[in-house]
């Protein structure tokens, strides 16, 4: 793989990254206050997304993904009339599944929220009903530009998405609360940000997709395959990529039914319990998603065309290279994440969202416990599982672009089973109680990771040992880890509290703890030289280190 097209999909995966960053800090922007506002009552809102993200992954998981590399193999080959026509026909589909699921969503949002026990989610779910449709255009749209290896309007779009969220969803979820509205109709007004974010997001990309010129294709080759053929091939490659994203988002889904039943079952009061999972939802998950989904899931985006390009025209080097270099920078970035995150929890909570966030709550020993401290635990729990989050993400791309997407689809089946069977046990013993979610959470993920390990080692995929992948990374990340909460604990003693002085500990101690990283992953000799140069300002950080002699 030459440098060229080294460069080229970590630039793609920089475009992704940078975007998703933006995107990510303004729904935290979105999710702190609208969290402070609605407290507890934060999983109404929570509960009625849930149920989209269902929906909206089983409606577009695979037919973008399906789009993505059959125009990329289609473009590769110069055939410009059969990638336009793939894309068409992708259009139309998700067109046709988007209505239906929308239509059904807000037909039998009063059933659904009877059926998951989140009663007050009915409006929040029928604002929110109508994205599905617009968010289905938006994927045939997005995956027919990533085919292309055009990955600026899926930035653009998503940042238009995330600033009419934050604008529109947090100035009337606010309007609604000085109006003394109950928090049922707050959450239904905080979700019309999102309804009104993808509805502009879809507009720009049906603009950017009928009138831009930067859509260029090469047409060397006038052979089209026929719309029966390529329809097969289509649900060929989406179903099972369809099943193994809705499989996870099922068992997800299935937190929102099973967990608070099980804590009403095992002895919590209703209300008890939505502040449990309120907490849960509203501040651990938030935040365990937003760095495997900022700066490792780009780069499944951006890998599967590679890989797919490179496959049909038949370059297995190339193809074996990009393989080995997206597992390798994905557990480069997820370690430290993994081990920060764990150390840090709680003062990361405290500052985003106050230590005084919710009502204490009352444990079934007579102990009482801050929301806060809940969250704090079950986020350390869930900060072990972003290494194997991130690297699923990753292997499902590498095994889906390789043509055997069947494969992560039994992986992330078992690992969701495991993750309900996970709650349905854990849940119901008192003294694990919520905790037990993000447990079968973790569970879920390593044994996904596992099978797909397995899985590429046993198609012929090399150098994919997890222990020569990740080891000398790993110890770096303990060394991070360790250095950052002992920087924390030094600077408690000797400052004061308060929001702004927590601020300023975290910041200390997680710089540190990222320069602790590059300087042990350096000093083991744990990336390389070619490692450095795909990172963004790759070039200029390897020349420097190779003037200071710290790489040969």
């Amino acid at each position: 793989m030459g440098e060229r097209t080294d460069k080229s999909f970590l630039v793609e995966a920089s475009i992704i990254s940078i975007s998703n960053f933006a995107v990510k800090i303004i729904g935290v922007l979105f999710s702190i206050p609208l969290s402070n506002l609605l407290q507890g009552e934060i999983a109404v809102f929570n509960a009625a997304y849930s149920v989209y993200a269902m929906l909206y992954m089983i409606s577009t998981a695979g037919l973008p993904v399906a789009t993505s590399r059959m125009v990329a193999a289609s473009a590769k080959r110069g055939r410009a009339k059969e990638a336009r026509q793939i894309y068409k026909i992708c259009l139309l589909l998700f067109g046709v599944i988007g209505f239906v699921f929308a239509l059904a969503m807000f037909v039998f949002a009063d059933k659904i929220a009877l059926w998951t026990t989140h009663y007050n989610s009915v409006y929040a779910m029928r604002v929110i009903a109508p994205t599905l449709f617009f968010i289905c255009v938006v994927s045939a749209i997005r995956g027919y530009l990533q085919g292309l290896r055009n990955m600026v309007p899926t930035a653009v779009s998503q940042f238009i998405e995330a600033f009419f969220k934050l604008s529109i969803g947090l100035g009337m979820a606010y309007w609604s609360n000085s109006q003394g509205h109950s928090p049922a109709v707050q959450a239904a007004f905080a979700v019309l940000g999102i309804t009104v974010g993808v509805f502009f997001g879809m507009i720009y990309l049906i603009i950017y997709s009928r009138f831009s010129k930067n859509i260029y294709t090469p047409l060397t080759d006038y052979g089209c395959d026929s719309n029966g053929a390529i329809i097969k091939k289509l649900a060929m490659v989406a179903l099972p990529v369809t099943i193994t994203s809705s499989a996870l988002y099922m068992s997800h889904f299935a937190d929102t039914i099973i967990v608070k039943k099980a804590l009403i079952g095992s002895g919590f009061s209703e209300a008890v319990a939505n502040e449990m999972y309120g907490a849960y939802t509203g501040l651990s998950t938030k935040l365990a998603d937003l760095l495997p989904s900022t700066f490792v899931f780009p780069i499944a985006i951006s890998i599967l065309p590679a890989i797919s390009g490179a496959l049909a025209a038949k370059k297995q080097k190339e193809a074996d290279e990009y393989i080995h270099s997206s597992m390798r920078i994905s557990g480069i970035i997820a370690l430290p994440c993994s081990a920060l995150l764990f150390v840090l929890a709680r003062p990361l909570i405290c500052v985003l969202f106050g230590s005084t966030w919710g009502k204490p709550i009352s444990m079934l020993d007579g102990d009482t416990v801050m929301p806060v401290d809940l969250a704090a635990t079950a986020l350390s729990i869930l900060a072990i599982g972003i290494f194997f989050i991130s690297l699923v993400s990753t292997t499902n791309a590498l095994l889906q672009a390789i043509g055997k997407a069947y494969l992560p689809m039994i992986a992330v089946s078992v690992g969701a089973v495991c993750l309900v069977v996970s709650d349905l046990i854990l849940v119901n013993i008192t003294a694990v109680n919520i905790y037990g979610a993000p447990i079968g959470t973790l569970i879920c993920y390593i044994v996904a990771f596992s099978f797909n390990t397995v899985s590429l080692k046993r198609s012929g995929v090399k150098c994919v040992s997890p222990v020569t992948l990740y080891a000398k990374p790993f110890i770096a990340a303990v060394a991070a880890g360790a250095a950052s909460f002992g920087i924390y604990t030094l600077c408690n003693l000797i400052s004061g509290d308060g929001r702004l002085v927590n601020l300023f500990r975290l910041g200390i101690s997680g710089v540190v703890g990222l320069v602790v990283y590059c300087v042990v992953i350096l000093l083991i000799k744990g990336i390389t030289e070619k490692e450095i140069r795909l990172l963004p300002m790759g070039n200029k950080i390897a020349t420097l280190l190779l003037k200071l002699r710290i790489i040969k």
